[in-house]
């Protein structure tokens, strides 16, 4: 099996982290309602999910294609590699054999001193018997500097006059990275752009990087699925038994390399997921710059807090309670093959009631402090305090019995309200049938954008 440069270490390490993502996101959850549902749910990865994450790859690619086939635009495909001082390893008669022109991680050593050759480096190095200690030295010429190298290259690409010359509207384009067999990425890149424009990239593509850094194809009948041919080869793995993950999905994982991108053609992919596939990309686009759509954003957290068509509100974000585990409650335990992972902490929300106001402890990371204290203290370190953090208990309007909702709305004080809440209170009203009269529309309130 190709390790991809990995060393046994390295694999087992991104195993770990592997199992550790795994038993986080299976033994935690959320509280929507009186259902707890783990992080694994909302999670679409290569390894979680995996079947919801290819899916949106593909339509990310196909929609980028429909859009290009749309505006009639040509398609370049390209192939970046880097120079030969990324390479660790180059291939002779169909062998991997050492490269002598790495720049990275061959060095010499004197009295707890390392010079790194090629890299230029001088590093003191912790002893720690019976080795020396190198984990926390720098290495240039690293697989994750490498994939942002190539990410330099494009930027160098996209600086061109060929290309910024290029209305927006009128070039996309979508782009993978992969491994070489040695562990050094390099990435296929779909770019589409108007016919008379496809010489002049061409060109400027051979100009910055002349073979072999680059191979340029004009001719590809399918385009995306020669693309997705590449993509779907980085996940090999997921037709393999799921717990079979191989080293291709473990360099990705252990290096920390992102294996899809896309241009800026559309709207962002967090409120096409906000909608879970109520939109395609291309229709969702199309609809939030014709104002069919509206996005409200929360301007403390830079939330999406509400979503709304020309119909009406299609999604709201709700408040949720984070737990780690369920006691004595008659809600739905979180079944998880993990145990939690930090054990024996007491619970996450605790209500306080000050000076007659209600509050509520909700920080997440009072476990996760608690956890990390334990530790220090095993180290035989001093442990750190926490200050809780309160915050005040507040139900919004759709979270209101008819009752209650009535009341509140009766003593809303329209002189000081925030305009947008006013609008969420009403239109709450209208929906129960508790007043007559027609939606308002957020869009309409200059302060919209501050939802409440």
């Amino acid at each position: 099996m190709t390790n991809y440069g990995l060393t046994n270490h390295q694999i087992q390490k991104a195993k770990d982290k592997l199992l550790h993502n795994k038993e986080f996101m299976l033994s935690n959850g959320i509280q929507l309602d009186d259902k707890i549902v783990p992080f694994a749910d909302f999670v679409a990865n290569s390894y979680v999910n995996s079947d919801r994450y290819i899916a949106e790859l593909q339509h990310r690619a196909w929609s980028v294609y429909e859009y290009a086939k749309e505006k009639d635009l040509k398609n370049i495909f390209i192939t970046l590699t880097l120079p030969a001082h990324w390479h660790k390893k180059k291939t002779f008669k169909n062998k991997l054999i050492s490269n002598k022109k790495f720049g990275g991680r061959t060095y010499i050593t004197t009295i707890n001193k390392i010079k790194f050759l090629n890299c230029h480096v001088t590093q003191n190095i912790p002893f720690i018997e019976p080795i020396l200690d190198f984990s926390n030295t720098i290495d240039k010429y690293t697989p994750r500097n490498a994939s942002k190298e190539l990410s330099k290259m494009l930027k160098d690409f996209f600086n061109e006059r060929s290309y910024r010359g290029i209305e927006k509207d009128e070039r996309c384009y979508f782009r993978v990275t992969e491994p070489h067999k040695d562990g050094t990425p390099h990435l296929h890149m779909s770019l589409y752009v108007p016919a008379d424009k496809v010489k002049s990239i061409v060109s400027s593509i051979n100009r910055l990087f002349p073979a072999p850094l680059s191979k340029i194809e004009t001719e590809v009948n399918s385009p995306v699925s020669y693309l997705m041919k590449y993509v779907l080869k980085t996940l090999d793995d997921l037709r393999e038994d799921g717990d079979k993950i191989t080293n291709l999905t473990l360099w990705y994982l252990y290096h920390g390399i992102s294996r899809f991108y896309t241009s800026r053609t559309f709207v962002s992919l967090e409120v096409y997921r906000k909608l879970n596939g109520m939109y395609s990309l291309r229709d969702l686009t199309k609809d939030f710059h014709s104002e069919d759509l509206s996005v409200f954003i929360n301007t403390d957290t830079n939330k999406i807090t509400k979503i709304e068509n020309e119909y009406g509100i299609i999604y709201t974000a709700k408040p949720v309670n984070w737990y780690d585990k369920l006691i004595d409650t008659d809600h739905t335990y979180l079944e998880s093959e993990f145990d939690p992972m930090y054990k024996e902490q007491s619970p996450h929300c605790i209500n306080i009631s000050i000076d007659g106001e209600e509050y509520i402890t909700y920080n997440f990371s009072v476990k996760k402090h608690n956890y990390e204290n334990q530790k220090l203290l095993e180290q035989g370190k001093e442990a750190v305090p926490f200050q809780n953090i309160l915050q005040k208990v507040t139900t919004q309007p759709y979270q209101m019995k008819n009752y209650q909702l009535n009341q509140y709305f009766e003593n809303i004080d329209i002189a000081t309200v925030n305009p947008a809440h006013y609008v969420i209170a009403t239109n709450e009203m209208i929906d129960r049938g508790l007043i007559d009269g027609e939606r308002l529309k957020l869009s309409d309130i200059n302060e919209a954008s501050e939802v409440f």
